[in-house]
């Protein structure tokens, strides 16, 4: 997929993880939604973090946000 020169690789994996191409707009509320779902999983926002070999995980609990996607 193509990366947007203003998000990179966070607009690159959550079209991946959907499978087509988004605007930055879906791409925002896309990790939105998924700092929202583990909210509602855990009790805190998500503060998201891409790892080196690219799994999402949260830096405050260290849980993997696979799931969410």
């Amino acid at each position: 997929m193509k990366a947007c020169t203003r998000c990179g690789a966070w607009h690159t994996d959550a079209e991946k993880n959907v499978g087509h191409y988004m605007s930055c707009t879906e791409v925002k509320q896309y990790w939105s939604t998924v700092k929202r779902l583990h909210m509602e999983e855990s009790g805190h926002l998500a503060m998201i973090k891409l790892d080196k070999d690219r799994s999402v995980m949260c830096l405050k609990c260290g849980k993997d946000l696979s799931n969410l996607l």
